[in-house]
């Protein structure tokens, strides 16, 4: 069972999302915040798998929790669910250690898909947001890149099979490995790119030619 937490100030919308994802078979929202602080306070005692957190919340905004999450409860893989798509927006939640983006105006049947990837596959992003990304990536491109480490044919056909939705026990059987050695290869990964996440994993690949998006 999947543990969730909300946080988001909008009591109302709140309320409607914890009886959406309350619907969705094999989770449960173990928690609910109107603001960052009162998240914290509440993660004390509740553990949780996945937080789907708002940015613009008054008090201890989204930007601020995320940061505090990263830094204390890093098991805890965050899905940001926001009114905002601007590539600014993005750019400043993905150096944050954000795993996952999700568009309030996206259809709510398409939420339980993005928990069920970020939970599986370590990262979520919406397909319409690939441009914003894109842009991102070409931008820092224009800054001089260090010499890059490189992959092994094992890591990109892991790399490869996460971007085609595959999860962690469907890539053992592919690769006929463990699904403990899958998770050792993405953990090696993000050593190596000094990643917190697996979107920076992806980040570092496109960055240096190593997939294309």
């Amino acid at each position: 069972m999947l543990r969730i937490a909300l946080s988001d100030d909008h009591q109302l919308f709140r309320k409607s999302l914890v009886l959406l994802v309350n619907s969705f078979e094999g989770m449960q929202v173990v928690l609910e915040a109107a603001d960052g602080k009162e998240l914290l306070e509440k993660l004390k005692t509740t553990r949780v798998d996945i937080l789907l957190l708002d940015l613009q919340m008054s008090g201890m905004d989204g930007f601020e929790t995320a940061l505090e999450i990263s830094k204390h409860y890093p098991e805890i893989k965050i899905l940001v669910l926001t009114l905002l798509n601007e590539k600014d927006t993005i750019k400043k939640v993905m150096k944050l250690g954000v795993q996952g983006y999700f568009t309030k105006n996206t259809n709510p049947n398409e939420l339980k898909n993005a928990i069920l990837k970020l939970n599986d596959q370590g990262f979520y992003f919406e397909e319409n947001l690939t441009s914003i990304v894109q842009d991102i990536i070409d931008s820092s491109a224009a800054v001089k890149r260090s010499q890059p480490v490189t992959f092994t044919e094992r890591e990109m056909q892991i790399v490869h099979l996460i971007l085609k939705e595959y999860n962690g026990n469907e890539i053992g059987k592919r690769l006929n490995i463990s699904p403990r050695t899958v998770e050792k290869h993405k953990r090696n990964l993000m050593d190596k790119t000094g990643s917190k996440n697996f979107i920076g994993v992806i980040t570092y690949a496109l960055l240096h030619d190593f997939l294309s998006i």
